[in-house]
């Protein structure tokens, strides 16, 4: 199962992505308490990433910091909340945009939820700057550390926002894209692949929510886990690579 507009992941040994990362498919939800309707959720048929797929998730000279998805651990000075924010306002960025934390329990396929409602919008790309298609790939990343007690997941989908808009939007060029495009493009039969990578507590990653769908899950954990995130316009490599 593969896409043609991959997530361009750092990664320095291809083994340790297989270990940490599988790929399944997508399905909509219509109806389903707790989530908005059309909302894309993962099928939960993992499978491992076959040996030849690291490659293609790994990023090519044309990758922008901007659009760069990493995996870190946070040094061993940071021992709670208050330093790690005191460290994330030493990353580059003065301005850094603090998000909601989040507190969940094991067992959940995704986790996100619209604060104004409380539902869940299943795979969905931040648009905290409503940027339009052109200037998409100028948002700030997101980056989220998981404080655990347990294990959590990063899902990304495997093709960008871009080329969603691309089949799904006659005058993409002047759109803002947005979580319909998402619905519209798997409710039509396209097939979108999505990664599931392990985070484990005390690590954390860097990705384009604004270009990449995303979300996160719970489901397969033992025990809960707590999250704090930022947005920002942070350059690649800040942390030692984690994988």
């Amino acid at each position: 199962m593969t896409d043609l507009h991959p997530a361009a992941i750092a990664f320095r040994d291809p083994a340790a992505l297989l270990d940490r990362c599988e790929i399944g498919g997508v399905r909509l939800l219509h109806g389903e308490p707790g989530y908005e309707s059309g909302a894309v959720v993962p099928l939960g048929d993992w499978a491992p990433l076959s040996e030849d797929l690291p490659a293609r998730y790994a990023p090519c000279v044309f990758t922008k910091d901007s659009g760069l998805v990493e995996f870190f651990r946070l040094p061993s000075t940071v021992t709670d909340r208050h330093s790690l924010a005191v460290l994330v306002n030493e990353l580059g960025d003065p301005h850094p945009v603090p998000l909601a934390a989040m507190d969940d329990p094991p067992g959940e396929p995704v986790t996100h939820r619209l604060p104004e409602s409380g539902l869940r919008p299943g795979l969905h790309i931040d648009n905290h700057q409503n940027l339009s298609y052109a200037d998409r790939d100028t948002a700030r990343r997101r980056l989220c550390v998981n404080l655990g007690p347990g294990d959590r997941f990063l899902l990304l989908a495997a093709r960008d926002i871009k080329s969603i808009c691309r089949t799904v939007r006659d005058r993409y060029e002047t759109h803002h894209p947005h979580t319909d495009d998402v619905r519209f493009y798997v409710g039509e039969r396209k097939r979108l692949s999505v990664l599931r990578v392990r985070i484990e507590p005390g690590e954390g990653w860097f990705a384009p929510t604004a270009v990449l769908p995303y979300d996160e899950s719970t489901e397969d954990a033992e025990l809960p886990s707590a999250t704090a995130s930022w947005l920002g316009h942070w350059e690649r490599g800040l942390f030692g690579p984690l994988i």
